[in-house]
């Protein structure tokens, strides 16, 4: 954002252990498979191999049929898992990072910015960056190339203007939100 460029929206806040807990929350949800793409790699898994197994009694080995049915256990792997949350680096990283820190979001015509407290650069995207919008009773989520998420309270945005801020970046991102219920025993995407 240039010096010149007054943005539309701003926001401060602190990072804390409530908001923290609400984005790991959201980032394990997001990873788990839903019914439907299990029954789908479960019928693909079992039914490729099925065929390659088959044709490789029939015709004898060939490499190319045995990448196949590697390929068909992985899937049957992936719909069977237990589907148990499984944390990973991410998490603890932005825990780390975050926690007690202030940021200050800037949201201009072109870009948003962050700035943390502690660090001497910021960090910058373009609306075009976005990967996807997600929201929670408590906080906006804005996913960004590989796993960086920008992290807003909803009650941070000045003015109150968080439903504004919402309509905004859905334009500017050319993206809906996403809602999660994180509530107790939920976890599901809206």
């Amino acid at each position: 954002m240039s010096e010149k460029e007054k943005p539309q929206y701003r926001a401060s806040f602190v990072f804390t252990d409530e908001i923290l807990r609400d984005f790991e929350a959201l980032y394990l949800e997001k990873k788990k498979l839903s019914p439907t793409a299990r029954v789908v790699l479960g019928l693909l898994g079992a039914l490729g191999a099925g065929y390659f197994g088959w044709m490789l009694w029939r015709e004898g080995v060939q490499f190319t049929r045995i990448g196949y049915l590697l390929i068909c256990s992985v899937l049957l792997v992936l719909a069977f898992a237990s589907g148990k949350k499984r944390p990973d680096d991410t998490i603890r990283k932005y825990r780390a990072s975050y926690l007690n820190k202030r940021a200050t979001y800037s949201f201009g015509s072109d870009a948003l910015e962050m700035k943390l407290e502690g660090q001497k650069s910021y960090a910058r995207s373009k609306y075009g960056e976005v990967y996807g919008l997600f929201d929670t009773a408590l906080c906006f989520y804005i996913f960004v190339k590989g796993r960086a998420y920008y992290i807003l309270p909803k009650d941070a945005v000045a003015g109150g203007e968080s439903e504004e801020l919402q309509k905004f970046l859905q334009k500017k991102c050319k993206k809906h939100f996403q809602h999660f219920d994180l509530t107790e025993g939920k976890g599901e995407c809206a």
